[in-house]
């Protein structure tokens, strides 16, 4: 059985544009992290973090030192928040650019690395899976990097991955 997903534009900024997935007919993958941790939450102060990052991340571009490495070296997966600032929630990106920047899911981390928590680990092997698939139609041309821009065919079917909805 396979799943439609779709990279779509989350948000515009001056330096980045953060894009986000979404499997057909369902919510943002960015959108159900956020769902996770309502506003009056313990974990308020985190999302704070995090929603701070993105923005400054906007401002500033998308550096690798403004993110946690994660995933394999072969991959652009990684997490925010960066390394410099602590927090309890993680939330798993592919940095494709210092100008482009897809958002994933994540969660609360509870383990010392993402691939002892079930449910993290899938959201980055979701990612590591959807990065593979990107350099592919890059390479064959039929996905394109113009500034900070994805163009081209922006739809996936992935073997269905057991997502946390």
């Amino acid at each position: 059985m396979k799943s439609e997903i779709n990279i779509e534009l989350f948000e515009e900024h001056e330096r980045v544009n953060f894009y986000t997935l979404r499997f057909s007919g369902d919510d943002t993958e960015v959108d159900k992290f956020l769902d996770k941790f309502p506003e009056g939450s313990e974990y308020d102060e985190d999302i704070d973090i995090i929603i701070k990052w993105i923005d400054r991340i906007g401002e500033r571009g998308a550096h690798e030192r403004h993110f946690r490495p994660e995933g394999k070296r072969r991959d652009n997966v990684m997490a925010m928040p960066t390394p410099i600032e602590t927090s309890n929630l993680r939330l798993y990106v592919i940095r494709l650019t210092e100008n482009i920047v897809i958002l994933g899911n994540g969660g609360l981390k509870t383990t010392r690395t993402y691939n002892e928590d079930p449910i993290l680990n899938q959201f980055v092997e979701l990612l590591q899976k959807l990065d593979q698939y990107i350099k592919s139609r890059i390479k064959k041309g039929t996905l394109n990097i113009y500034n900070k821009e994805l163009i081209g065919k922006l739809n996936f079917h992935l073997k269905a991955i057991e997502n946390e909805k």
